[in-house]
């Protein structure tokens, strides 16, 4: 769980507030950096804005952008040269492959680099 999300979260339940949140109403993403290969992950997300800011944060170049975004799972691939794949998926399984598909598409020796899904995924 984020630290935002969970900090909103402990604040709800101190006010005795109901706060259902549902896997389906929380995004993650993953960012990736074209001059390195480096990635970044955020999940369990309210907004895809916020999920997508803290992919790019956690990639941690300033070329890094969110090429991802997504309700339940996702991946990432990076080969030589950095290139990549990217998929998401209700199937973390399904996702590194179609990732992995993508990016052997562009370069050879893929692997997958980051993969996750929402919490009740």
């Amino acid at each position: 769980m984020s630290q935002r999300f969970g900090l909103v979260l402990a604040s709800a339940l101190t006010l005795g507030l109901a706060m259902p949140v549902a896997a389906a109403d929380l995004f993650g993403a993953i960012a990736f950096s074209p001059s390195t290969g480096k990635v970044g992950g955020g999940w369990n997300f309210a907004s895809k804005d916020d999920a997508s800011g803290e992919a790019v944060t956690q990639c941690g170049v300033g070329d890094c952008a969110a090429v991802v975004v997504f309700p339940s799972c996702g991946a990432v691939a990076v080969g030589d040269g950095y290139g990549m794949g990217f998929s998401a998926d209700p199937s973390a399984a399904k996702a590194e492959e179609t990732a992995l598909a993508n990016c052997s598409g562009y370069t050879a020796n893929c692997l997958i680099t980051m993969s996750f899904c929402n919490d009740g995924q």
